[in-house]
Formats: C-alpha cells, structure tokens, sequence
C-alpha cells in the first residue's frame, strides 16, 4: 500500500477503486449463481433491517477512526508550527545578546532548520530522526544552558528564550513520535473486516437487471476505498505525496535568508 502514498490521491483511488470494484462484482457473479433467486426476494425484509444495523455501526466505527485521526493530525501540525514559531522567536531575540553570542546562535538555528526542513524531514517518512539535526539542536540548547545572566543586558530575554527552547524540546519530541506512530493493526482488521461484510452483504440482495445490481455494488465499493484510504493517507502524516510539508518553517528560512543578504 505505500507505493500508493507516493502517488495524488485521486489517481490512488482511482487504480484502487477498479481493482475492488472487479473482484467484488466477479466474486459476486461467482456467488449469485449458486443462491436461489426466490428464496433472497422473500428474505429482503429481515436482510434489509439487519444491513442496516450493520451499516450503522460500521459508520459510526468510521466516524470515530476519522476524528480521532484528524485531531491526531491537527495536533501534529500544530506542534510543527509551535517548534517554528519558537526558533524564529530565538532568532529574533538573539540581537539581545553580545554578538559573539548572537552569531553563534544564529549560526546553529540556521543549520538546525536547514537540517530539519530537509534531511530530517525525509527521514520522518521512515520514522527516524536525523543524527545531524538532533546533534545541532542539542548544541543549540547547550547555548543557553551556558549563557550568564550577567552577560545579557536584560535578563527577561534570556528567561523567555530558555522557554522558547523548552517548548522546543517537546515539539521536537512530539514531531518525532508522530512519525513513528500508527494506528493499531487490529484496529484496520476490524475496518477491513467490516468493510467486506458491508459489501458483501449486498450479494444477499436479488435484482432483476444485473447491471443496475453492478453499479450499486462499484459505488459501495468506491466509497469503501475512498474512506479507508483517506485513513491511511491521514495515518502516514509524513509519508507520500500528501505528506505534511515543512511550510511552517518558510518565514524562518525567510528571515535567515534576508539577514544572510545583509551581512557583508
């Protein structure tokens, strides 16, 4: 399935969606034959209120995974632009410090940054992190951890930025462990599972014209693929083509980039 994530999420459902749709109107053809005709018309009734019972609890199943995975999701984005928003804090604040100081922490913020935006962010696909980028990030803390507060003009800049790098610390922490996080995989049986049943079920239904009965069926079946692969795009945060982009750190870059202009 990840060679799917590399793809746009249409052409995904699309080459998804014909590959169920043919096993599932074959293998149907293959059971209709061997069911009697007569007896399923008489069973529509009791076959008919107990899909529903069964669609109703596979939606709210479904409703749930989603939620779950969208705030999982919201969260995660929300902790990359708070571990930006914090280093961009640093840098503007280290024109409060002596210059030799300023330049240094400058100096590590931008290859930290350069380093997470690009190596370390491939490497979330796998759910690792970067040696390189953890080792600057630990340089960047050992900064401040050494900084005296006789050395600082105003000692409230110096009790913010050690904030910011604590905040940091656990957005960092938090963006490494979501990479690494999955949805359980009994939890995906139990989804496919009721997913097949749901369909399924539908060969239990008799229709006098076939083709209409292969329609219904081919957009059961879409919708099926449509919500669990919208599942497990959102599983894979940092996986594929859709995967969560580095943009929160782009004003970051910005600012590095037009102070690097400047400087002779």
């Amino acid at each position: 399935m990840k060679i799917f994530l590399d793809l746009p999420f249409i052409a995904s459902i699309a080459i998804l969606s014909v590959i169920f749709i043919v096993i599932f109107i074959v293998t149907e053809k293959l059971v209709i034959r061997k069911l009697q005709q007569d007896i399923l018309l008489e069973n529509h009734t009791v076959s008919g209120f107990i899909y529903n019972a069964v669609c109703v609890v596979y939606a709210v199943l479904i409703a749930f995974v989603v939620f779950v995975i969208w705030t999982d999701l919201e969260n995660t984005n929300a902790k990359i632009e708070g571990e930006a928003n914090n280093l961009l804090n640093l840098y503007y604040d280290s024109n409060a410090y002596p210059d030799s100081i300023k330049k240094e922490i400058q100096s590590t913020i931008r290859d930290y940054t350069k380093e997470v935006t690009q190596d370390e962010w491939v490497s979330l696909a796998e759910g690792k992190s970067d040696p390189e980028a953890q080792r600057l990030f630990i340089k960047l803390n050992r900064i401040f951890l050494s900084i005296k507060s006789s050395e600082v003009a105003n000692t409230e800049v110096l009790s913010q930025s050690l904030d910011n790098m604590k905040e940091i610390r656990e957005y960092r922490r938090h963006r490494i462990l979501s990479s690494k996080q999955n949805m359980p995989d009994i939890l995906w049986l139990v989804l496919i599972i009721s997913a097949v049943i749901i369909i399924a079920f539908t060969f239990l239904f008799s229709v006098k014209v076939a083709w209409q009965n292969n329609v219904m069926t081919a957009f059961l079946v879409f919708v099926n693929v449509l919500v669990l692969y919208l599942i497990y795009v959102l599983d894979n945060p940092f996986k594929g083509y859709d995967a969560i982009k580095p943009d929160a750190f782009q004003p970051l870059i910005d600012i590095i980039t037009r102070v690097a202009k400047k400087t002779p």
